[in-house]
């Protein structure tokens, strides 16, 4: 969950325009003037796209137009040439339909035919263009066409174009600056939302916490190889506390999704500062006893249970967002969690003997929810972005609960800081 990995090579890419026509000679120079001949002639013969009219010329025969499957890849590509420039996830996905209509099309006519070269040639030519797209346009794009698709209450995970993975994808190939950066432009459109007027006071507490702690988290990156998750950074001599966020960038719910995740991991850092855990930051504070963690563990259990039983056919909430919020709920109590952490971490001699074997202990306390003592504040702070933006009402059952749980452990955090705390003050 929290390995640290290095960015990979990056790969040079052509802008957006490279997907659209460069037909004429004033194209041809404004091309040549902003990227060089050498580009041009590349961007030509490799990913130009035929315009409408040149695909039915190159597919044009005697027989009708209108009733041959032909029509589909027709409307594909129009459907692409409709979409504007700035729209370069919008423009992805179209161009996934266009590989798919001109495949599909091939297949129909398996034993050949006039129009299966051009349709063929124009898959060729859709396929090379997606390569030539903006990688950091067309994730924050597809982040708006998840937005969008969730907007409508359709499921995204149904979408055969699989824009999370695309977006998942088109991350991957940003250089490792600008994912940074971007990666710190999305962290400061959590804490904008503060100013949002209809921000429950129990969700702008929390934002205000989760910003304070975002100048130790060093390095934002894509988490080339592993799992993604906040990672501890070894202590340097004299420097404080650093962090290494590996993004979870398939965004499968759009930015509510994204914006959710920064939250969670977040929440890692504020908690780790506020109880000075280990480097598995767990959510206990120091020196508690197994008593006290046995009772926390069952606090937390049964806020989990109540959020489940406010969740079942709960009327406001579409089919995809059941899921993601169920997913929550089972993430924040998982059996074995901590000890499974213990494990891993002082096999890589990230925790001491001493710290594994306290750890463990607490894990065996907590019973079937251990988790509860890893991601319990994570995932309950992850939940108020995701009904904030899904801008769910208030007054929902599951949301008043959340709101609760919330502000109880935001105070326990809190408390926690005070440097009158009792170290093993765990109470709610």
């Amino acid at each position: 969950m929290r390995t640290h990995e290095s960015p990979g090579q990056t790969h040079r890419t052509l802008p957006a325009s490279a997907v659209r026509n460069s037909d004429g000679p004033q194209g041809l120079a404004e091309l040549q003037s902003t990227m060089g001949n050498t580009a041009v002639s590349q961007l030509i013969t490799v990913s130009r796209m035929m315009t409408e009219g040149e695909f039915k010329q190159s597919t044009a025969t005697a027989g009708p137009r209108g009733r041959s499957e032909i029509t589909k890849v027709d409307r594909a590509l129009k459907a692409f040439y409709a979409l504007p420039d700035t729209r370069q996830g919008a423009r992805l996905l179209a161009l996934k339909d266009i590989v798919k209509a001109c495949g599909d099309y091939a297949a129909h006519k398996a034993e050949g035919g006039s129009r299966v070269e051009g349709a063929q040639q124009l898959g060729q030519q859709a396929e090379a263009a997606k390569g030539q797209l903006d990688p950091e346009a067309v994730f924050r794009g597809l982040l708006t066409e998840l937005d969008s698709m969730m907007s409508e209450g359709k499921n995204p995970d149904l979408d055969v174009r699989m824009p999370a993975g695309e977006a998942q994808k088109a991350a991957q190939a940003v250089p490792a600056d600008r994912f940074h950066a971007m990666m710190g432009d999305f962290v400061q459109k959590l804490g904008a939302l503060r100013e949002d007027q209809g921000l429950p006071d129990e969700t702008r507490a929390v934002i205000g916490e989760l910003m304070a702690v975002v100048p130790l988290v060093t390095v934002m990156q894509y988490p080339r190889g592993g799992m993604p998750g906040m990672k501890l950074n070894p202590a340097t001599d004299g420097g404080g506390p650093e962090f290494t966020f590996n993004v979870d960038t398939q965004a499968r719910g759009g930015t509510s999704f994204l914006l959710g995740h920064i939250a969670h991991e977040l929440t890692h850092v504020a908690a780790h500062q506020a109880f000075g855990s280990s480097p598995v930051m767990e959510l206990v504070q120091s020196g508690a006893t197994d008593e006290e963690v046995a009772a926390l563990a069952a606090e937390r259990k049964q806020a989990l249970n109540d959020l489940n039983a406010a969740l079942a056919s709960n009327p406001e909430f579409d089919e995809f967002q059941q899921e993601m919020l169920k997913e929550k709920l089972v993430y924040g109590a998982q059996p074995h969690k901590l000890e499974r952490y213990a494990d891993s971490f002082a096999k890589a001699g990230k925790i001491t003997v001493a710290q594994k074997e306290r750890l463990v202990g607490w894990g065996r306390a907590a019973g079937d929810a251990s988790g509860t003592l890893v991601e319990y504040d994570t995932v309950l702070n992850q939940m108020l972005i995701y009904l904030h933006m899904w801008q769910t009402s208030q007054d929902n059952p599951f949301y008043v609960r959340l709101r609760a749980a919330a502000r109880a452990a935001y105070d326990r955090r809190s408390r926690a800081r005070q440097p009158s705390a009792e170290p093993a003050d765990q109470s709610s």
